[in-house]
């Protein structure tokens, strides 16, 4: 158990050390050790600050920290969820910003948190990340099914974010094997985790209690079946393949809004991040916090995710339709296979909080 001296102790040597980073040669650390409350099961969050001494100036950042409890970390993958965010922020996407930069695009994919540093030690995970609630980005209530402003916004913003990732796989794929080599299926390791299973046998048999009879008879196999499901879907070996966001439901994403209307999200919580295919992303955030209202305009928000994918492909030098095209030959079928596991439960969310 981590005392609140050690605790500070940590924090404040990892600030340190973000100051240096920052380029910051005098400053003091203002520490708030009052962890904030939230629906992360893979984390504490702390807010900090570090002060310039010289220019007065305020670095607002919070601190991912994982759980040191030994349980808790065997059944949530932590070593593997952290090892995956780490990675991302400080290679993937600066190289992702890096292959932008090079095609001079006008337009910068940057709707990520500035990450500023880490340590990896394991049983000692920790990021240092931006504070964007500053900037005004907030969460929404998680409770709210997401209307069709924020779907069309998420679409666009998914849209850019998976043709980078193919364009880069496409011009230089040796960085890009390189990076995805590294990147742990975190979801498939949840499969083989005792009380994850548990958990979606036990969503899939709530699932099934309560759909019409004549779904039940359709249904039935994928009950029985629910965890080997699980891992198969996981197991994409199709060419259209890119880096992904992973854990794709609203509160891994905060929105700005101006006059009540959104105008910015930014992508968080990269610990589930693997490379697979973009249906995965577009349907585990259709199924996480969709309305029917929404699937029923099912077409329309593939359609705008198409065209922010083709616009940013070929600012990046892309074929957008040799990249991904509109139509994925197994692009039904996963999608309905998607469909049968996240009637499941959608995610870790759920599962794990009955750990």
């Amino acid at each position: 158990m981590t005392t609140n001296v050690q605790l500070k102790l940590k924090l404040n040597t990892l600030l340190t050390n973000a100051a240096k980073n920052l380029n910051i040669q005098k400053f003091s650390i203002d520490l708030d050790l009052c962890a904030l409350k939230g629906d992360g099961f893979l984390c504490e969050i702390y807010k900090a600050a570090i002060i310039d001494q010289e220019t007065n100036k305020k670095i607002n950042v919070v601190i991912k920290v994982a759980p040191s409890d030994q349980r808790r970390r065997e059944a949530t993958c932590i070593q593997e969820a952290y090892s995956n965010e780490i990675l991302f922020y400080s290679e993937v996407f600066p190289v992702f910003i890096k292959f932008q930069q090079e095609h001079k695009t006008t337009q910068l994919f940057n709707n990520v948190p500035r990450y500023i540093t880490s340590a990896g030690k394991l049983g000692e995970e920790m990021i240092v990340l931006a504070d964007i609630t500053k900037a005004g980005f907030i969460m929404r209530d998680k409770n709210l099914a997401l209307d069709e402003e924020h779907a069309k916004l998420i679409f666009k913003t998914y849209g850019r974010f998976h043709a980078i990732s193919f364009c880069l796989k496409d011009q230089n794929f040796e960085v890009y094997k390189n990076l995805t080599k590294k990147l742990v299926n975190v979801p498939a390791v949840f499969g083989h985790r005792d009380g994850f299973c548990r958990g979606l046998k036990g969503m899939a048999g709530k699932a099934f209690k309560i759909l019409d009879p004549n779904l039940q008879t359709v249904f039935k196999k994928y009950e029985e079946n629910t965890v080997e499901m699980y891992l198969k879907v996981l197991k994409y070996e199709g060419k259209y393949s890119c880096i992904l966001h992973g854990d794709c439901w609203s509160n891994n994403m905060m929105f700005k809004y101006q006059n009540s209307q959104i105008v910015d999200v930014q992508m968080m919580d990269f610990q589930m991040s693997f490379e697979g295919t973009p249906v995965y992303d577009l349907s585990y955030f259709f199924y996480s916090g969709g309305s029917k209202q929404l699937f029923d305009k099912l077409e329309t928000f593939l359609d705008i995710y198409y065209e922010s994918f083709s616009k940013c492909a070929k600012a990046l030098g892309g074929d957008p339709e040799k990249l991904l095209p509109r139509e994925i030959p197994d692009s039904r079928r996963l999608e309905k296979i998607f469909s049968i596991w996240n009637v499941n439960g959608t995610s870790f969310n759920s599962s794990q909080t009955n750990e």
